[in-house]
């Protein structure tokens, strides 16, 4: 075997050598590298749920007019839920157009505030005395949460409404009603009051 053949087979050795130490030095993770892709964080179960009957009844937080109200109230009380809220909401709404038309005022009571309360109940004084029957719901179109805030332990969620009403002889008419819902998120009490009502 001549000269030139030996040192081309050591250059080679040599090459194949080098090459190998850099493979196994730089073609390994020492677990100090970044990933090489963002990789999502595990999820972490869902959260837990309370009842709204107004209970509480998570889409994620609006990045609308009311997110920065609904990431507030999250923070203070982690079992918040957005979605499980508005349909409790939806449920309230059809239990207190219901609950007035049959002028039942001890239903009422324990869902409204008293402020609320006493203009509902004056309400029903006034369509008793006449004996005009109450409005009834036909259909509740849609809701939705158009606002909300915290204030010091009060937090409070308004919810565009658009139903239909039968009103007696009046006929068929469409509603849109913007209610305030509140709550102490303090309290262990997990249900939500309907604080005002407003035309949207």
């Amino acid at each position: 075997m001549d000269r030139s053949l030996l040192e081309i087979l050591f250059l080679a050795f040599i090459a194949g050598f080098v090459l190998f130490r850099l493979y196994t030095t730089l073609g390994r993770r020492t677990g100090a590298e970044r990933p090489s892709e963002p990789r999502p964080a595990p999820a972490q179960g869902q959260l837990p749920r309370e009842p709204i009957g107004l209970q509480q009844t998570q889409a994620p937080a609006s990045s609308g007019p009311a997110g920065e109200g609904l990431g507030a109230i999250m923070r203070v009380d982690p079992s918040f839920d957005v979605e499980h809220f508005l349909s409790g909401a939806r449920t309230a709404y059809e239990f207190i157009v219901n609950a007035f038309s049959q002028g039942d005022r001890d239903a009422l009571s324990e869902i409204l505030t008293p402020r609320v309360f006493e203009s509902y109940s004056a309400a029903i004084d006034a369509r008793e005395k006449t004996g005009e029957p109450g409005p009834e719901l036909v259909r509740l179109k849609n809701a939705e949460i158009v606002d909300a805030d915290l204030s010091g332990d009060t937090a409070r969620i308004a919810i565009r409404f658009e139903a239909e009403l039968a009103e007696g002889a009046h006929g068929v008419r469409d509603a849109r009603e913007r209610w305030t819902f509140e709550r102490d998120v303090r309290s262990d009490d997990p249900n939500w009051r309907l604080a005002r009502v407003a035309a949207a």
